[in-house]
């Protein structure tokens, strides 16, 4: 490897950076340089022509991550990134089904249910097999769901062990149906039913085991079962005549807080035994802070029981000492807070370079109640991200149903958007006829009849003209078309609040051209 790609990084970096063609574990402490560990062995591997991109399967946890490791990567050798796999597990296998979506069981245009259109789809079963929401709430079965796919399971693999979970599973069971049906997916769904089509499928699965020599994983503390499964599969692990394929994870244990979310920190220990590991790689020297917090950190950790035990270290001496302050409420934690600022503001201080952080949004309440209260200028960063604003996911959902149909979830979204008289009566019986009849939704507004009828009619055919549209036009002008022939573009523009609307849908039209150009393809 060229000396300059290794220059800077400690002993333990360098070992980790330069093992031969194994698996192995690299327990990576807080601010230790992990990233820059991840992205130097992907170019000690291409540059010693130990594999092609092609050959690599690294999975981040964030898609900003996978972003800035591709940046990072071109920044130190010429690398051409489309032929790489890299990115989230929800990306990666999104992609893999994509690829194989008939093996899968999927139509090629499969929609993804995020969690609010996921909880929408419950509502909509429950409704429409008179489960009261109020006996059983909606929140509770999409978590029971979730819960189970992350574990691998699916409706039929489970015996109920009482009488709440037989109701709870009666709702997954047809839960599993209406999704189908309807060619779509949820978020737990992507990796299910990728690792299934593996499993069940030898050619696909033979056909990437060959080809991904050698798997990446960041933060592989944050790992659930399923997702560990996935990557056993993927390496070969276990199957007869073939040696499993290298895995790289990166992790640490001390750093485990998403267990609620199904992670489980044990996949650590299970992948030193299954992989034979021996004794991991501990990145221990810390770039991140100074030696009273370190010190703090390592005796506190210390404490935690059944770890696999490091001792983080600076050269960046001991820094300021720590500094306690209990609140009896928030209120007096939000005084504490401003008197604080305001202290560094007396003392010099740019109030631009003042920040503060919160564990969650509903805390910061009581800090903007003070910093106003006490005349501090602020801005609170954050907000829903771009594909999640509703004029957005309303573009997106007409976009959807037009090349589906059967996506219930698209048209109970902007059935009424803009408004178009049609009421929740009518959205009803149109629940009721589609359940009765094993239809789609949009299928089901050709058995209505009345005023009703005519009022869906306008509806269905704006949906019948966009399908119409998909062949004949360019991506983005098809959006720009959608946004104009659904309504939305004159709902926003008569909103005194809408300008901002109308820009984000703007840039979903930057972003389609944006990602075709990404992809290397051209608009006629």
């Amino acid at each position: 490897m060229s000396s300059d790609l290794i220059a800077n990084l400690n002993e333990q970096q360098k070992a980790a950076v330069t093992l031969p063609e194994v698996s192995s574990l690299i327990l990576a402490g807080a601010g230790s340089g992990k990233t820059s560990v991840l992205i130097s062995r992907i170019a000690f591997l291409l540059e010693h022509r130990l594999c092609t991109p092609a050959e690599l399967f690294a999975v981040t946890f964030t898609n900003k991550a996978a972003r800035e490791m591709m940046t990072r990567l071109q920044a130190k050798m010429p690398l051409n990134t489309r032929a790489m796999w890299v990115g989230t597990f929800h990306g990666l296998c999104n992609r893999m089904l994509r690829l194989h979506h008939e093996a899968a069981g999927l139509p090629a245009a499969f929609a993804i249910l995020d969690m609010s259109d996921q909880l929408g789809a419950i509502k909509r079963i429950m409704k429409a097999n008179n489960i009261n929401e109020e006996v059983l709430p909606a929140r509770k079965i999409q978590n029971y769901i979730n819960k189970q796919k992350e574990e691998g399971i699916r409706a039929k693999d489970i015996k109920p062990y009482g009488f709440g979970e037989r109701d709870l599973l009666r709702v997954y069971e047809i839960y599993e149906k209406v999704i189908n049906r309807e060619g779509a997916v949820d978020f737990g769904e992507l990796i299910l039913r990728t690792y299934e089509m593996l499993l069940n499928n030898e050619p696909i699965r033979q056909h990437y085991q060959d080809r991904f020599k050698f798997i990446l994983v960041d933060e592989f503390q944050d790992t659930n079962k399923l997702q560990y499964k996935f990557l056993k599969l993927l390496a070969g692990h276990g199957e007869e005549g073939r040696k499993p394929n290298a895995v790289f994870a990166v992790g640490d244990d001390d750093q485990s807080i998403y267990a609620f979310r199904g992670a489980n920190v044990g996949n650590m220990k299970d992948f030193i035994r299954d992989f034979t590991i021996g004794e991991p790689i501990r990145l221990e020297q810390n770039y991140r802070s100074q030696g009273n917090i370190l010190d703090a950190a390592n005796y506190l950790i210390s404490n935690n029981s059944d770890r696999l035990g490091k001792n983080l270290w600076t050269q960046s001496g001991k820094g300021d000492l720590i500094r306690v302050f209990k609140a009896g409420d928030e209120a007096e934690e939000a005084a504490f807070v401003v008197d604080n600022i305001k202290d560094f503001v007396r003392n010099g201080e740019d109030l631009r370079e003042i920040a503060i952080l919160y564990r969650s949004n509903a805390q910061s309440r009581a800090l903007e109640t003070e910093l106003t209260r006490r005349g501090v200028k602020y801005t609170v960063y954050g907000g829903l991200r771009f594909f999640d604003r509703a004029e957005i996911k309303n573009a997106l959902a007409y976009l959807r149903l037009a090349e589906n149909t059967a996506d219930d979830s698209a048209f109970m979204r902007v059935v009424n958007l803009p408004a178009r008289g049609i009421g929740a009566k009518t959205v009803e019986n149109l629940i009721d006829l589609a359940r009765d009849n094993q239809i789609s939704l949009f299928e089901a507004t050709q058995l209505l009849s009345g005023a009703a009828a005519n009022k869906v009619r306008v509806f269905t055919d704006i949906i019948n003209d966009i399908r119409s549209k998909r062949f004949s036009l360019p991506l983005t002008a098809l959006i720009n078309y959608t946004v104009q022939r659904s309504g939305l573009k004159a709902l926003y523009e008569a909103d005194e609040n809408g300008a901002e609307r109308l820009e984000n849908l703007e840039e979903l039209t930057s972003s389609a051209a944006a990602f075709l150009s990404q992809e290397g393809f051209e608009e006629d």
